[in-house]
C-alpha cells in the first residue's frame, strides 16, 4: 500500500513538472499586451498590417463594451504540446479575459507544416464556457475558420470567426 502511494505522488509530481516546464516555453504576452499578436517568423503577413489594425480595434471594442476578452496568437510551434493545451495554458500565462470572471477566448492558429502539420484551436475560460461550450467552438472552426483558411481568406476567417463568437 505504501509503495502505491509512494508512486502515486511520483507520478503525479513528475506530470506537475513537465506541465510546468511546457508553460516555461510559451511565449511572453507582447509588451504593450495586443489583442491580435502574429508571433509568425514564417507568416509575418499571414494577414496584412492593415487587416491586423482593423481585427485589433474590432476585439478592443468589444473588450471595452463587454470586458470579455478575445485575443487572436498566430505562431510557428506548439513545442510539441497539443493546440488545446497550448491555448490553454497561453491564456492563463497572458491572463486573457478578467481573472474572477475568467472571461477569455484565445483563437490560436499555427499556419505552418505541411497538410495535417498545420492547428487551430479555440480555448475558452471557464466564465464563457457555458455560453460557448466545446461543441460550438468545433462548429465556428469548421463553418467559419477552415473554409476561409483553405480558400486563402485569412482575415476572412478571423473576422468571421470573432463574429461568431462575439455575437
Amino acid at each position: 500500500m505504501f509503495k502505491k502511494y509512494i508512486s502515486f505522488i511520483l507520478v503525479f509530481l513528475l506530470a506537475s513538472v513537465h506541465l510546468f516546464a511546457q508553460s516555461d516555453n510559451l511565449p511572453s504576452r507582447p509588451n504593450p499586451p495586443r489583442l491580435v499578436n502574429n508571433l509568425s517568423k514564417e507568416f509575418p503577413n499571414f494577414i496584412s498590417k492593415p487587416e491586423q489594425a482593423q481585427l485589433e480595434r474590432k476585439l478592443s471594442d468589444f473588450a471595452n463594451k463587454t470586458s470579455n476578452q478575445i485575443v487572436i496568437v498566430i505562431v510557428d510551434d506548439l513545442n510539441d504540446d497539443e493546440p488545446w493545451h497550448y491555448a490553454t495554458e497561453l491564456g492563463e500565462k497572458w491572463k486573457v479575459g478578467q481573472e474572477k470572471e475568467d472571461n477569455g477566448i484565445v483563437i490560436l492558429i499555427k499556419p505552418t507544416g505541411g497538410e495535417g502539420q498545420r492547428k487551430y484551436f479555440i480555448a475558452v475560460g471557464r466564465g464563457l464556457e457555458g455560453k460557448i461550450p466545446d461543441l460550438t467552438t468545433r462548429k465556428i472552426e469548421q463553418n467559419e475558420l477552415v473554409p476561409n483558411f483553405k480558400n486563402g481568406d485569412f482575415y476572412e476567417g478571423l473576422d468571421q470567426t470573432t463574429d461568431v463568437l462575439m455575437s
